[in-house]
């Protein structure tokens, strides 16, 4: 009867033993956002079992710097769908990378968008070319949400998120909100809050709110050109009275090519 409970008091004391280690690990692996991340088995697709074993074994960047080069190669195929997968199975390995968000964003709506857009060989269509345009650009737009859920404090992934809507969607009432967001995030850079009111500016029935904006900005920042010329447009088109204008042509500051945004 010893010989039989020597082992089970041996892994009940083993266990009881463990038990504060695995909770520490456990806050760790939370903190760092490791728990929302899926390695699931579309992942171990991408890595194969051994890899897939070396992520679970604590080599996750490792083994997502190794999809990243096969992305790379992806790439160089035009292997669209393929690159896809592995930009998925890196971000979800190394989820608080935030260059993997930016790289994965980039690929799929830019790259891969326009690359679908101007196929004219494989795709003669123009209404599917379209159609293949917008889905990457979404594919990419669901990356940079997906990057700012697991980094919500980050403000290059919103002011990407704002060039996005801005350049690829023409929302511009989205793309003021996402700078605006970033401006409020640790880091961000000084011109965000501008691109914020310059994209309020092109949404109907925000140029009041834009303008005041606009102005706040000219006092009390660089006078840059376009912040200048979106004012006298904006004092054209809301009928500014001469005497209340903040904006003269007299008054313009030389700015750096770094600052003239």
């Amino acid at each position: 009867m010893k010989r039989f409970l020597l082992p089970i008091a041996f892994l009940v004391g083993f266990g009881i033993l463990k038990l504060p280690v695995e909770k520490l690990l456990l806050s760790q692996e939370q903190a760092a956002g490791f728990q929302a991340a899926q390695l699931n088995l579309h992942v171990r697709s991408q890595l194969g079992q051994m890899g897939f074993v070396a992520a679970l074994s604590g080599f996750r960047a490792v083994m997502a710097d190794l999809l990243f080069i096969r992305v790379g190669t992806a790439f160089q195929k035009t292997e669209w769908g393929r690159m896809k997968l592995l930009l998925e199975s890196a971000t979800q390995l190394q989820p608080k990378a935030v260059m993997f968000w930016e790289m994965a964003h980039f690929h799929m709506a830019y790259d891969a968008a326009i690359a679908s857009r101007e196929n004219r060989i494989q795709q003669p269509s123009e209404t599917l070319r379209r159609r293949a345009e917008r889905e990457y650009m979404h594919i990419g737009e669901q990356f940079l949400l997906d990057g700012i859920s697991f980094n919500p404090d980050n403000s290059r992934l919103y002011e990407h998120l704002g060039r996005f809507y801005s350049k690829r969607l023409y929302d511009h009432e989205r793309a003021a909100e996402a700078y605006a967001t970033s401006a409020k995030k640790p880091g961000a850079h000084e011109y965000v809050g501008r691109f914020a009111a310059y994209e309020l500016a092109e949404v109907p029935g925000k140029e009041a709110q834009a303008y005041q904006q606009l102005c706040h900005f000219y006092k009390t920042g660089p006078r840059v050109p376009t912040l200048e010329n979106l004012i006298h447009r904006l004092e054209e088109k809301l009928a500014v009275p001469p005497s209340e204008r903040v904006y003269s042509p007299s008054n313009q500051e030389t700015v750096s090519p770094a600052q003239a945004r």
